[in-house]
């Protein structure tokens, strides 16, 4: 029997395996009469869009007309004519609910889920189960076409995804949590298979200056750390990893770290003398959102109680665990400035795209915690309120004081009574 013969009924039974053992798979046998020898290549499910890979592991050109590709029965979309697979090709599907041309009419969960691949006539030909993925992993078959799946965090799309590499990063953190001037920063990160693996740099920048580049250290080939020297002055600290596996290829963590590093704001003195001042979670009549004709949106109004202007870029706001859940933009001071003695709104309406002044969260009417933190992640004031009346705000009385309460003349952006 040739190994193409061996590869490919191997890659069905390993596909009726995952079917048999999954409860929410499709009840329906991977058709083995007349097969197309086309199948899922790699699965990008963090992506921006997400996207599908096909590949053609036989002999002949495919002719993808008819086709259907689906994660759901409601769904399913039948490919268009025009498109074909050449033997050991590959064809990019994109999954962002357009369901035009080769643009899917859903998107991928990076939770995992199933994905399925129809013959013209109905018959399953593939079928996969993916797991959960972070940004910048893929699943995929390694080698191309085979029954042998593995996350990786080298996406090779349209590019054959060869016998590795599939090392990928699994964690990454810094110490202190809040670096101060002067204090050093010790990087460290965790990666999930080092068999393959040349070196792991961390690459780093102050404010405007060029990157510098540092090996990382390892004692067992999977954590890894680096330390650089503490900053003399408040600035902007911008990394990013860089891993390089035996073969030279390279993989960044973030995955769009030329465009988008991670970054760190280093800070000396004290947080500024802002207060969240007053709140209102269920705004039926009482403010309309300036930005969006018609709608009553959550708001928080923010006191400076300082004797000096504050821009709030970069700083955060949260109404989870995470101190940086929702950071202010920084590119429009005069839309983030208070004065001294001043207030300014924020919108909670999850419409982050109408300006710096709306977050990507909306307060709950039904109670929780909001909090206010400096650019360097210190916690600048918290609130937690209960359930909310409609119409009916809570704010300090006075303006920054110890004391709450209701408000039914609710005095958004201007003293509280």
């Amino acid at each position: 029997m040739k190994r193409r013969e061996l590869v490919y009924y191997a890659f069905i039974f390993l596909l009726i395996s995952n079917i048999a053992c999954s409860k929410e798979d499709p009840e329906v046998p991977i058709d083995d009469t007349e097969p197309f020898t086309i199948a899922f290549n790699e699965i990008h499910s963090t992506g921006n869009p997400d996207w599908i890979e096909l590949y053609n592991y036989g002999d002949e050109t495919v002719d993808l007309e008819g086709f259907m590709v689906f994660d759901k029965e409601e769904s399913k979309y039948s490919l268009p004519s025009g498109y074909n697979i050449k033997p050991g090709d590959f064809l990019i599907l994109i999954c962002d609910d357009q369901g035009v041309d080769l643009n899917l009419p859903f998107k991928l969960t990076s939770l995992g889920e199933s994905i399925t691949l129809q013959r013209p006539d109905g018959k399953m030909i593939d079928h996969v189960v993916f797991p959960a993925m972070d940004n910048g992993q893929t699943y995929a078959r390694f080698p191309d076409g085979s029954g042998t799946w593995q996350v990786t965090g080298f996406a090779t799309q349209n590019q054959i995804n060869g016998s590795g590499p599939i090392s990928f990063f699994k964690s990454y953190g810094y110490s202190p949590e809040i670096p101060m001037v002067n204090d050093e920063v010790v990087f460290s990160l965790e990666i999930s298979d080092g068999s393959n693996v040349s070196k792991i740099q961390l690459l780093y920048a102050i404010d405007d200056g060029s990157y510098q580049t540092m090996d990382m250290n390892s004692s067992d080939n999977i954590n890894f750390t680096a330390t650089i020297p503490g900053l003399s002055s408040d600035g902007e600290l911008y990394y990013y990893f860089k891993l390089i596996d035996n073969g030279g290829s390279e993989v960044f963590l973030p995955d769009d770290a030329m465009e988008d590093p991670y970054d760190i704001t280093i800070t000396s003195g004290d947080v500024p003398n802002l207060f969240i001042n007053e709140i209102m979670a269920s705004n039926q009549t009482t403010l309309a959102d300036p930005d969006t004709v018609g709608e009553y949106d959550d708001w928080i109004e923010i006191y400076n109680a300082g004797t000096t202007p504050v821009d709030m870029g970069r700083y955060y706001f949260s109404d989870s665990e995470n101190p940086f859940d929702d950071r202010i933009p920084k590119d429009m001071p005069e839309k983030t400035t208070i004065q001294p003695g001043g207030y300014l709104l924020f919108w909670a309406d999850s419409d982050t795209e109408q300006g710096p002044n709306h977050l990507k969260f909306k307060l709950s009417a039904d109670g929780e915690t909001l909090s206010l933190y400096y650019k360097d992640g210190r916690l600048i004031d918290s609130h937690t309120f209960g359930i909310q009346t409609a119409d009916i705000s809570e704010g300090r009385s006075p303006d920054g004081g110890d004391s709450w309460i209701k408000y039914n003349t609710p005095t958004p952006g201007t003293a509280n009574q």
